[in-house]
């Protein structure tokens, strides 16, 4: 039977909560060299929630609802253009459904397009729509040094943006314009999640194979610049440590860019070499994780047969196929990034700003608010799910 994980913050973080970065090269798909870190020593007792008292001391932002209350507006007669990283991308393309839904309500013309996570063709598409007179755009950006590049040629062209999902290199360059808003998550947070997942669910007798005290994990980070995928790697071992956990990574963050088939591969090769000492995996999205498990599998791990052996297997976004291998019993849990409620946003944001308001007047009316600490985002929460 289902259930979300009661991971729920406190009032202030509901009402102020700040999303697919570490190393700068690629991995080759050999496995990297061990590393290991030295930590505090293990505690043995359950240790209480750490997301919502680690998050809201110095992660949370300081302003910003969860979900807009706003009237949902209309948009007939406005062009708005979507950039799109990629369609391949589970939780991206989840976002585009949702968002080409929302469009289509509220009357608007719209056109939605694939990069094909390429920032020369996403540069040539943001041309095309800036020729068509759009009144709006919205870009899930390729790479996000290419932001300000992006910003620059639609105010140029007077016609307002919000980048979502993929949080910009330098939040300054926004927070200066009254037309344009990051639209995302508190990324920290979603890797204080993945470390209470992680607490709920370790037990030493069955999962400490070698009985050393210390947690042998590896971490799948989505990218090698992304600030989410930078913040759920760190935080989510950070987040148990601060609660006396010691662990061990037997390779270096591996990049494999948020896609199921490289991190397949990489885990095959790490099940190689680390079989008998992989304890966690912690992955920054469910597509990586689906790959952790076909491979855990292939080797008859995480077959959700009582009794099979068992590696714990946590992701990020809480995609359906995600939730499915949590329901099945082969991971163990997930972070919900709310898709929905991210495309929701984005569409009435943007329809206010075409509408000739600010960014704060956008934000307000629609019942929420810029975060204080950036004064160039929204943030939207994240929720844990389990079975």
């Amino acid at each position: 039977m289902k259930k979300v994980l009661a991971l729920v913050l406190s009032v202030l973080m509901v009402l102020s909560l700040a999303a697919c970065g570490g190393d700068d090269k690629a991995k080759e798909t050999k496995a990297p060299e061990t590393k290991k870190e030295e930590t505090k020593p293990a505690e043995t007792k359950a240790p209480e929630t750490k997301a919502e008292s680690q998050a809201a001391e110095t992660k949370a932002p300081e302003g910003g609802a969860a979900v807009g209350g706003g009237e949902m507006i209309k948009g007939e007669g406005k062009k708005i253009g979507v950039l799109i990283r990629t369609f391949s991308d589970t939780y991206t393309s989840t976002v585009r459904s949702f968002m080409e839904q929302y469009l289509t309500e509220a009357g608007c013309e719209f056109e939605v397009v694939d990069a094909n996570d390429s920032q020369a063709t996403q540069n040539e598409q943001l041309e095309s729509f800036l020729s068509k007179g759009v009144d709006g755009i919205i870009c899930q950006t390729v790479n996000v040094s290419a932001s300000a590049d992006i910003l620059s040629k639609c105010k140029d062209a007077g016609v307002p943006i919000l980048f979502f999902n993929h949080q910009p290199d330098d939040l300054s360059i926004i927070a200066a314009e009254d037309t344009t808003i990051f639209i995302g998550t508190d990324s920290p947070e979603a890797g204080y999640m993945q470390a209470d997942l992680f607490m709920k669910f370790w037990d030493e007798e069955k999962y400490d194979r070698n009985k050393d005290g210390v947690v042998q994990c590896v971490v799948f980070q989505g990218s090698p610049e992304s600030q989410e995928a930078f913040d759920r790697s760190q935080f989510c071992i950070e987040g148990a440590e601060d609660e006396g956990y010691k662990f061990e990574k037997l390779e270096d963050n591996y990049l494999c860019n948020w896609d199921s088939t490289l991190a397949q591969e990489a885990m095959t090769a790490f099940l190689g070499t680390h079989e008998d000492e992989i304890e966690v995996v912690f992955c920054n999205n469910d597509s990586m994780a689906e790959g952790v498990v076909a491979a855990l599998n292939a080797v008859g791990y995480n077959t959700g047969v009582e009794g099979d052996p068992e590696v714990l297997v946590f992701g990020v976004d809480a995609t359906d196929a995600g939730v499915a291998l949590i329901d099945a019993g082969k991971m163990q849990g997930t972070v919900k990034q709310d898709g929905d409620a991210m495309a929701k946003t984005n569409v009435q944001i943007m329809l206010r700003l075409c509408n000739g308001m600010t960014k704060a007047e956008a934000a307000a009316d629609y019942g929420m608010e810029i975060f204080a600490g950036d004064q160039a985002s929204i943030r939207i929460p994240y929720a844990a799910y389990t079975k």
